[in-house]
């Protein structure tokens, strides 16, 4: 009888290390929920890969961030798509950005600092205005929060009018924030133009014998 003996965790860890390694070679990082740690992380990685494709003359070779995300903090997103901005115009790399499964509120938001952006068939994006949770002083939620509520409104219509050529700031403010949430599908985000390429590889029938 053959036994069967469980991998030692230095073993799993150094195969796990590996496979980073060959991730980040590649040029490839997978966002999840998105706040402060996480937006840290996407950073310094995506700072870090762009500087290895500058150092050995790859810059032909993009990186990609895949996004399957719920959302998350507004200014943690926001953190993101400045380092994606950065990289691009300091380094020279391309910046792809690919949703696989779902982008929600935030997720979607950062999902359009891609130069090609993709999603697959089965993929949806929702967008909805932020949630809010505050205490304090009544002068201060009511004012400077507010204000700084409609700074990000306006903030976000413009980039969703920039980044998609279609409809003004306004509109998209509206769209956005008008109440509830709009779940999408592709074929939707495809004619609001908020993603560039629909991927058709949805698991079908498998190819016949010999083909």
């Amino acid at each position: 009888m053959t036994s069967f003996e469980s991998p030692r965790l230095e073993d799993l860890l150094a195969h796990y290390a590996s496979r980073r390694a060959d991730l980040d070679r590649m040029g490839a990082y997978f966002l999840g929920t998105i706040d402060e740690t996480e937006a840290e992380r996407c950073c310094k990685t995506l700072l870090l890969m762009a500087i290895e494709r500058q150092a050995s003359n790859a810059l032909a070779d993009p990186l990609t961030l895949y996004i399957n995300s719920i959302g998350g903090a507004v200014g943690a997103g926001l953190a993101i798509i400045e380092m994606v901005a950065r990289v691009r115009r300091h380094y020279g790399v391309t910046v792809n950005t690919a949703i696989t499964g779902y982008a929600y509120s935030m997720g979607a938001i950062v999902f359009q600092c891609g130069q090609t952006r993709s999603m697959g068939r089965a993929s949806t994006m929702m967008l909805h205005g932020a949630h809010w949770t505050l205490s304090g002083e009544e002068d201060r939620v009511f004012k400077d929060y507010l204000k700084l509520a409609n700074h990000y409104q306006r903030l976000i219509g413009g980039l969703f009018a920039r980044r998609t050529g279609r409809h003004t700031a306004e509109w998209w403010t509206d769209f956005i924030y008008s109440g509830g949430d709009r779940f999408l599908s592709a074929d939707e985000c495809l004619e609001l133009g908020l993603v560039d390429e629909i991927v058709d590889d949805v698991i079908g029938r498998p190819p016949a014998a010999g083909a």
